[in-house]
């Protein structure tokens, strides 16, 4: 990229000089935590080229290792991501949209039966669809029905048990994510806390103040999504569960193609194979250089320009 800057003291009869100066796209990663700031992390690549260099991770605001330094409150965090240019992509590990219940600004409930937002019609038609199929094609649904006298054989499997997909408590990307890709972005389907997906609408919005536009500098991501695409699914469950995940990260970090740590990132490698918070900090960072670098795209339309995208590596 490109931009124009002032050069000082250059002024002259012939008027201001500008020059054109090269200036290095950024990506934040933050994993975000709760409001006290203590299990957020934050994590800055610079791109060069088809690569990008790890330039700090951080537990703390920017006095790392100093006793000046403080959590990633919302204060800090903020007075952090203000220094950034809007040219920046942010990737937050956060849900950056209500679901349409909690987005709906009716007084009396018209029931999912009679509600017109899209991402509701999506979800009692097209969601249903998509884990209907998703059951069907479970290889490890019950094919044998006990009886008292034993197991009675069927050739044809029993009707696949669904469940409802509540509209306050579920998103159409996650469905998406889980049942046409077969990825869980978290541990179960619907599962988010209340207070960091409060947390992460409330920066999403003083973000916008500042420029960053949702889907296109500012983007919710999952790490537990990019490592199943990128290293399979034992990779995405193992490498916060296993006896030693230091290894299962180190593995992870080695295979993330483009990326190096900068010679001015210090301790950084450290910090990402021993946290959780930083591992997935720097994920999201990378997965936020991959979207822009490899030219990712989303749905069009409804539902989900209301109801909120979560990105994660192609398949197709």
């Amino acid at each position: 990229m490109l931009r124009l800057e002032k050069l000082a003291g250059a002024t002259t009869r012939y008027g201001k000089i500008f020059t054109l100066v090269a200036t290095q796209k950024r990506y934040i990663g933050i994993d975000l935590g709760g409001a006290r700031g203590k299990t957020t992390a934050l994590a800055v690549l610079v791109e060069s080229g088809e690569e990008a260099f790890v330039e700090k991770v951080l537990m703390r605001g920017p006095e790392h290792n100093s006793a000046q330094s403080q959590p990633w409150t919302d204060t800090t965090l903020l007075a952090f991501l203000e220094q950034e240019a809007s040219s920046t992509t942010i990737a937050i590990n956060a849900p950056l949209s209500q679901p349409a219940c909690a987005r709906c600004s009716l007084s009396q409930c018209p029931g999912d039966a009679l509600c017109t937002d899209a991402a509701t019609r999506w979800l009692r038609s097209t969601g249903q669809e998509l884990q209907q199929q998703y059951v069907l094609a479970d290889p490890n649904r019950i094919v044998a029905l006990r009886q008292s006298s034993g197991f009675h054989q069927v050739t044809t499997a029993p009707a696949a048990a669904t469940q409802r997909l509540p509209p306050y408590t579920h998103r159409c990307t996650e469905v998406d994510l889980h049942y046409r890709r077969g990825i869980l972005p978290r541990e179960q389907l619907g599962q988010a806390s209340w207070a960091i997906a409060s947390r992460a609408n409330f920066l999403r919005r003083r973000l916008s103040s500042l420029g960053f536009s949702l889907n296109q500098s500012l983007l919710e991501v999952s790490p537990r999504c990019t490592i199943h695409v990128l290293f399979g699914s034992l990779a995405a469950q193992g490498y916060k569960r296993d006896a030693d995940p230091w290894h299962t990260r180190a593995s992870i970090i080695e295979g993330m193609a483009g990326l190096r740590f900068g010679p001015k990132s210090g301790m950084s490698r450290e910090d990402v194979l021993r946290n959780d918070n930083c591992f997935d900090a720097l994920i999201s960072a990378y997965t936020g250089f991959l979207k822009v670098r490899d030219g990712w795209t989303m749905p069009s339309g409804e539902p989900f320009e209301s109801d909120g995208w979560i990105w994660a590596p192609p398949t197709e």
